[in-house]
């Protein structure tokens, strides 16, 4: 399994394109905007699925470990 998924990417559980989720948004004291933003490959498709969302989710807590 690829283990840096990117948006545009495609899932490996269900094949269809990857979509970018906001995990940490971190803002600075007097500024407007946020100062930095990580995100989170995502698939709508398989966390949506309550038979494939436990596999996406040890999917992504594999590539976190290795």
């Amino acid at each position: 399994m690829n283990t840096n998924l990117l948006h545009g990417d495609l899932c490996p559980l269900c094949r269809r394109p990857l979509t970018l989720r906001p995990t940490t948004v971190v803002r600075s004291a007097g500024v407007p905007y946020p100062t930095r933003t990580d995100y989170l490959p995502h698939c709508d498709s398989c966390t949506s699925d309550p038979l494939n969302s436990q596999k996406w989710n040890d999917a992504m807590n594999a590539r976190d470990e290795s």
